[in-house]
């Protein structure tokens, strides 16, 4: 017991205004309530221009991203050991053409004291036609010459051609002796009967002609003209005869001669060409 006139005086503490009231929850609420309108005036106008672009309004264009295009590395080849040098090409030259030879053609007549003909009879004449054939007692070969002198040295011969021109007939020769065919042989200078049967330089050279028509007959003769050049003959000789030989009804084939003794002045031809 205190003693009397003596009097205890408490003073109340201050007590925290609670967190539901006081002076500083009522000073929130404004604020807060000023953030909510701003968001809903936010909402609204944004709900309210989206509504406009749905309702057609012009859309806003979202801009197309640039693409850059990467560049793709190249592959540098890979290069083992020491690279190879590039060869300079190798000009060719240009060859020398050598010109064509121009060919030159001469014509030489037939000499008219060797041509003729020899009989197994052992006649003949060289101042007549050239006959081959025959009659009942004996057969006929024909010869003709040509001097080949005047052919230049050191050319070359391309081609030659014996031409004969069979110019009167007597009999059908063809349809018994066959084809006209040709010896190439050398009879020198005078045609005598050993030459009817003499060796041949080559027998049979080629056919002259097989029928009965009154022309030009022709036969290339090169290889024995080469054969008399390389020789050193001064003539061609050629000896024509039938394939078959035989006594019998008259048959003759008649050639021009040198002497013209036909009158075609058709006499024989030996054409040579050479550069």
């Amino acid at each position: 017991m205190e003693p009397e006139g003596t009097q205890e005086v408490q003073i109340p503490s201050e007590t925290p205004p609670s967190a539901n009231g006081g002076e500083s929850g009522g000073k929130k609420w404004p604020y807060v309530l000023i953030v909510i309108i701003l968001f809903l005036l936010v909402g609204g106008a944004a709900y309210f221009l989206g509504f406009r672009n749905r309702e057609g309004g012009e859309p806003i264009p979202t801009p197309t991203p640039e693409v850059i295009a990467t560049p793709t590395p190249t592959e540098e080849p890979e290069t083992t050991g020491s690279p190879t040098p590039t060869k300079k090409p190798t000009s060719t030259p240009t060859p020398t053409l050598t010109p064509t030879p121009a060919i030159q053609t001469m014509t030489i007549t037939g000499t008219a004291a060797l041509d003729g003909w020899r009989a197994s009879n052992g006649g003949g004449n060289t101042t007549w036609y050239i006959q081959i054939g025959r009659n009942a007692t004996l057969t006929e070969r024909g010869f003709v010459s040509f001097d080949i002198s005047s052919i230049p040295s050191g050319k070359t011969i391309d081609e030659v051609t014996l031409r004969l021109y069979q110019g009167q007939l007597e009999g059908t020769p063809y349809a018994s002796g066959g084809s006209l065919i040709v010896d190439h042989l050398d009879y020198g200078d005078s045609l005598g009967n050993e030459d009817l049967n003499a060796s041949a330089i080559s027998s049979n050279i080629g056919t002259l002609t097989s029928n009965a028509s009154i022309e030009w007959k022709d036969l290339i003769v090169t290889n024995p003209l080469k054969t008399d050049i390389a020789a050193s003959r001064t003539r061609s000789q050629y000896r024509l005869r039938f394939t078959t030989e035989a006594t019998g009804a008259d048959a003759w084939a008649r050639f021009e001669s040198g002497d013209n003794y036909l009158s075609t002045g058709n006499r024989p031809q030996l054409v040579v060409k050479y550069h």
